[in-house]
């Protein structure tokens, strides 16, 4: 397996694995079956059967895994001649003329949104685009005061929605670093061969590069020679133990980052040296395909989709039943121009006029909340997506765990805890001469922690050799020399490595009582089964050996004859422990019903194991290789189920991420590497942090400045209250315009002339629509803030139709009161008529929000914001002064008798009382009010 691990987990309680670092045996479990695969296995056990996988379409990845399998398998001549270069380095003139040919070295990132595309889509929102047709409409009739307001409403609500994503664009530009890096090439000028630096983006196809420590690799490149290399591929795996990287290949990749001799541009070099060839640069490397899908690729969200097809069924609404309004007027009161102008305010009655404003104050309230709790939103829709998201994948190291290596125990053979394993560690790690990695450092840190006299350790012993780390021994040795008398004079052997490799140097093993037994057939298999244990709990695992010998003057060491006879002394187990409020932050999500999935491209045992620590179930697991095994329509399936998917390029995140968007969730992703990028922005969601990469940073929606799932919950929290009041002004809007609608239907069937003045309705609407503006600062009750609310065109049509036709029998009520009661029947009684119908059509309009704002009973059970009821207050008192005042005379109003009142009265505590159960009704039909 070329020094990787691969686990296939079956079940629960069930694993194949094949191990890595320091393991041997393979561990079969109970649950095994000739002559079956082990993906056959894991398809039976979720329910599925094993089917032939068809192709997919431009998948690039496997062009990659075919082209890279093929350069590994290359000697060092062939790479380099297939290269058309030379090992001496390509010369200045040719590196130019290369340059000309294959263009400089950079990859597509994406680009900020320009201020004129921002402003564009925001007056393009759908709402606002049948507001313009309205106001067009207006213009073409001359009615110019419905003109003028409409297009005042659509330009208030497209700079509001710009003014605040133009914002966030400009905070999220200060978070990216623009810094110039440089590489170090190897080239001929004039003949004569020299290493010279130069800036990254000249690199060119078929350059010699000397590699060390600390360099970031410049293109793809192909390893011509190393000494112990060692290279982090973290940005792109998620993996944070550097791997090794060879000259030759010994093994056949099972993935692009397994290749041992190719390394990916992006990725950096830990320690060691080498040479290397850089095949391929900018646009044709491995991570310039993922930036070309990110570019390329347009997503939708689910918000989007949402408000189109609530816009889309309004429009439906506007289109059937406002011909009908005017053709029933025009036949009741023979005037076809008043009926017709009469159907336009009917128009603009049913339409939400203050929809985009209520939604982008909605959505820059919820922008203003989160930017104090340590998050800034990019796209403004994914507050409200972020309130309904009910799936949350995300990466493992730093968002589950500390990302930060950690000693977990030094283990002797009777597995408990042994100084002197973690002594004769620390004198390996402190002496060895290359570049520490993450293991040595935190065996150093635990010893200085746990023996105070550990920083003084350097003057006990003195290095005299060292055999370094190499791919066949897979194990470091030091030779010390003891400086004071309390350490004896004996050279001291200090061995670290893999399990395996350093057994095969053992002839004896410590025992608890301080004596040695010999190493045994048995015993070494049972040293092998504890390593498997380890293994399996997610560990990583190194073990130590040493012996001492005498001083021999003038002595040539050779790792041949000295790295023999070795007394085993025990294990170093080491893991990125998990974040200690992560366990309760996914045990808030739960509570929140946001399932969690992690998507790691670290390997199946320690995802596992952390999964288990934080409380996420590990029942249904897969491994990447395992689901490219997977077609299509089992491929759904698997995902949907799984909790865990581990060893995941980024082709194949994106890909689960799509999945699960088929399957109608609302998808958040949480990430922050180069391999998270295309499943950022897949997701509804993508989530970032500061410290991402700037291609992680770019995919994404969201950016927190901690990389915490506290902070989530709390973003969860800001984008339903968000979602609540955004939906609440949607249903009261749709369902109360729908029903005024409806009532207009009969009361032109009924009256001799029209029921209200166009420029009535207009005020009418204008003035309920400034009661909604406190909507954004309402409370929402606790119980709904517990689940997920995604957009539902068929919940909005449930309560357009259940509650609209509600607000049509009171209408008929103060009708039946004012034409009966009052005998207001003649065109000289009209304007008391539409006065009347005025003033209750407004007042039941504002007070109705507080029945549909809570599940509860308003003002006994729930209130609500002290905002949305003063502006309530003063709405419904301008609408009754308007008659009494000179406004009323411009607005073909007269002044109301008192008898109006007690029909006013009956007709508003009616529509209450019936509104409430009704309410309790559809809740017990539908399950759910909001």
């Amino acid at each position: 397996m070329g020094g990787e691990q691969k686990k296939r987990l079956l079940s629960d309680d069930s694993v194949i694995s094949i191990n890595d670092e320091g393991t041997s045996t393979p561990q079969v479990t109970p649950y095994s079956k000739p002559k079956e695969g082990c993906m056959t296995g894991v398809l039976r056990l979720l329910g599925l059967k094993e089917k032939k996988k068809p192709e997919k379409d431009a998948n690039k990845e496997k062009e990659f895994v075919e082209k890279f399998r093929q350069l590994s398998t290359l000697s060092n001549e062939e790479i380099i001649q297939r290269s058309n270069t030379y090992k001496e380095g390509l010369s200045t003139h040719e590196a130019e003329r290369r340059l000309k040919e294959f263009g400089r070295n950079v990859i597509r990132e994406v680009k900020p949104t320009p201020w004129y595309k921002l402003l564009f889509v925001a007056l393009t929102h759908p709402f606002n685009i049948v507001l313009t047709i309205i106001a067009v409409v207006s213009i073409a009739t001359k009615d110019y005061a419905t003109f003028s307001v409409v297009m005042f409403m659509v330009l208030l609500s497209a700079l509001l929605r710009f003014y605040e994503e133009h914002k966030s664009s400009k905070a999220f530009t200060h978070l990216k670093s623009l810094i110039k890096t440089t590489v170090t090439v190897i080239r001929t000028s004039h003949g004569c061969q020299q290493e010279m630096s130069i800036d990254m983006e000249e690199v060119v196809p078929g350059d010699i590069i000397p590699l060390k420590a600390g360099d970031v690799f410049p293109g793809d490149v192909r390893i011509l020679e190393s000494n112990s290399l060692f290279v982090s591929q973290s940005s792109l795996t998620g993996e944070f133990l550097p791997v090794e990287k060879q000259a030759m290949a010994n093994d056949e990749p099972t993935s692009i980052f397994d290749t041992p001799n190719i390394c990916l541009m992006s990725t950096n070099i830990v320690s060691g040296s080498g040479l290397g060839l850089v095949f391929e640069t900018g646009s044709r490397t491995y991570i310039s395909s993922i930036s070309e899908i990110l570019t390329s690729t347009q997503t939708t969200n689910a918000f989007d989709v949402g408000v189109k097809k609530v816009a889309y069924l309004l429009m439906g609404f506007g289109v059937v039943l406002v011909p009908i309004v005017i053709v029933i007027n025009g036949i009741t009161t023979k005037n076809w121009v008043d009926s017709a102008m009469f159907g336009l305010s009917v128009a603009v009655g049913l339409t939400p006029e203050m929809l985009p404003m209520i939604l982008n104050a909605n959505l820059a309230k919820g922008a203003s909340d989160m930017s104090k709790k340590k998050t800034i939103v990019k796209q403004l829709h994914s507050i409200q997506n972020m309130g309904a998201m009910d799936i949350l994948c995300s990466d493992k190291t730093g968002t589950l765990t500390e990302d930060e290596v950690k000693l977990h125990s030094h283990i002797g053979q009777d597995q408990e805890s042994s100084d002197d394993v973690l002594y004769y560690s620390f004198l390996n790690s402190n002496y060895q001469k290359g570049l520490k990695n993450v293991l040595d450092v935190s065996i150093i840190h635990t010893h200085n922690e746990k023996f105070a006299s550990g920083a003084n350790v350097n003057a006990n012993f003195k290095l005299i050799e060292e055999f370094p780390f190499d791919f066949t021994r897979r194990r470091v040795t030091v030779v010390l020399e003891p400086q004071n008398s309390e350490s004896g004079s004996n050279l001291v052997f200090s061995c670290k490595g893999a399990v395996e490799e350093v057994l095969s140097c053992c002839s004896q093993v410590a025992t608890n009582n301080g004596n040695t037994e010999p190493l045994t057939k048995a015993l070494e298999h049972k040293l092998l089964r504890i390593t498997n244990e380890l293994n399996s709990d997610g560990l990583r695992v190194l073990c130590v050996a040493t012996k001492s010998v005498e001083p021999q003057p003038g002595y040539e060491f050779d790792v041949k004859v000295d790295e023999r006879d070795l007394i085993f002394l025990g294990f170093l187990a080491f893991i990125d422990p998990p974040k200690a409020d992560c366990a309760a932050a996914i045990e808030l999500l739960r509570s929140n019903n946001v399932q969690v999935k992690v998507l790691t491209g670290d390997n199946l045992a320690v995802a596992k194991k952390i999964c288990k620590d934080v409380g996420i179930d590990t029942t249904r697991v897969i491994s990447g290789p395992e689901l490219e095994e997977v077609d299509d329509e089992d491929f759904d399936k698997i995902v949907e189920e799984c909790t865990l998917f581990a060893k995941l390029t980024p082709i194949q995140k994106y890909n689960v991420v799509k999945a699960l968007k088929r399957h109608k969730h609302t998808v958040g992703f949480l990430g922050d590497g180069v391999n998270d990028a295309l499943a950022l922005r897949e997701a509804d969601i993508g989530i970032s942090v500061d410290t991402a990469t700037n291609i992680a940073k770019d995919a994404s929606d969201i950016i927190l400045l901690e990389k915490s799932l506290n902070v989530i919950n709390t973003a969860i929290r800001t984008g339903r209250i968000t979602h609540a009041n955004t939906i609440k002004y949607i249903k009261m809007a749709a369902s109360s315009n729908f029903g005024n609608v409806f009532s207009m239907l009969i009361a032109s069937a009924w009256l001799p002339f029209i029921p209200l003045q166009p420029l009535q309705m207009l005020t009418q609407n204008l003035l309920y629509d400034f009661s909604q503006i406190a909507i954004p600062w309402d409370n929402v009750d606790e119980e709904y803030l517990c689940n997920p609310h995604p957009w539902s065109v068929k919940s909005l049509f449930k309560f357009m139709v259940a509650l609209g036709p509600l607000s049509s029998v009171f209408d008929v009520v103060i009708f039946s009161y004012m034409w009966w009661y009052l005998g207001w029947q003649t065109s000289a009684e009209q304007n008391l008529f539409q006065t009347g119908w005025y003033v209750e059509g407004l007042i039941t309009q504002v007070f109705i929000v507080h029945m549909i704002r809570t599940e509860k009973i308003p003002f006994f059970q729930r209130w609500g914001s002290w905002q949305l009821v003063v502006n309530t207050l003063w709405v419904a008192g301008v609408c009754i002064a308007i008659p009494y005042s000179p406004l009323g005379k411009y607005l073909y109003m007269k002044m109301l008798p008192a008898m109006y009142y007690p029909g006013l009265a009956a007709t508003f505590f009616g529509y209450f009382f019936l509104t409430q159960i009704v309410k309790k009704i559809y809740v017990r039909i539908v399950g759910e009010w909001l």
